[in-house]
């Protein structure tokens, strides 16, 4: 009923003295346990979903970065070969087990890359620890970082050191397809044996897994 005075109509009361629109807005505004925990429950479990498909394209980026970097050594190695009379360098063995006389693979190809960084596998994260390389356990040497330690993340093949590859006696009993030239130190893609979880750089310049899988 509207107030003579004031032209208002006012709120109707409660028992307790409040006005009832009040207080049926006070009992909307929380929360109860259960439904906290409900709440709780659902981003837990969305986040046990989502967490995997996560690390699956964290992988995948990191897989297409490396394969980037290492098309970018192809790049460097066939510019190295133009000035060379296509005579493969010699480069130190990574890691370093012993002293050698040959220089690091960056130092050599360092005029034909972008610099440091295109040695370096975007997955190869490990952690250092101990004090060299050689004093560690087989398990801190799959969590260290190659890069950091070593200056590179892959590996160089040795054996097509000071050779012309279509000449080299890897060349007598493969194809050029068959040869690399660099590859993942380790398995950083995946699970150690399986497919896609070390990338090569061939000596026909293709970037793939051990398959020749893209």
């Amino acid at each position: 009923m509207r107030d003579r005075k004031t032209g208002f109509i006012p709120l109707e009361t409660s028992r307790q003295g409040r006005p009832s629109g009040i207080s049926n807005i006070s009992s909307l505004t929380g929360f109860t346990l259960v439904e906290l925990l409900v709440v709780m429950a659902i981003i837990a479990m969305l986040t046990g979903i989502l967490m995997p498909a996560l690390a699956a394209t964290r992988r995948i980026a990191y897989r297409t970065l490396c394969k980037e970097n290492l098309h970018g050594c192809a790049v460097g190695f066939r510019m190295y070969l133009d000035d060379n009379k296509n005579v493969m360098p010699a480069i130190a063995n990574m890691p370093n087990s012993v002293p050698s006389a040959d220089a690091p693979i960056y130092t050599v190809l360092k005029k034909y890359l972008s610099g440091p960084q295109a040695l370096k596998c975007p997955a190869d994260k490990g952690t250092v620890v101990g004090t060299t390389f050689f004093d560690r356990s087989q398990a801190e040497k799959d969590a260290n970082c190659y890069f950091r330690e070593q200056g590179s993340s892959y590996e160089y093949n040795r054996g097509l050191a000071n050779q012309v590859i279509e000449k080299s006696r890897f060349a007598q009993r493969f194809t050029t397809n068959e040869l690399y030239l660099l590859r993942d130190y380790s398995a950083f893609h995946g699970t150690s044996g399986k497919a896609g979880s070390v990338m090569y750089l061939y000596a026909d310049s293709l970037v793939a897994d051990r398959e020749r899988n893209k």
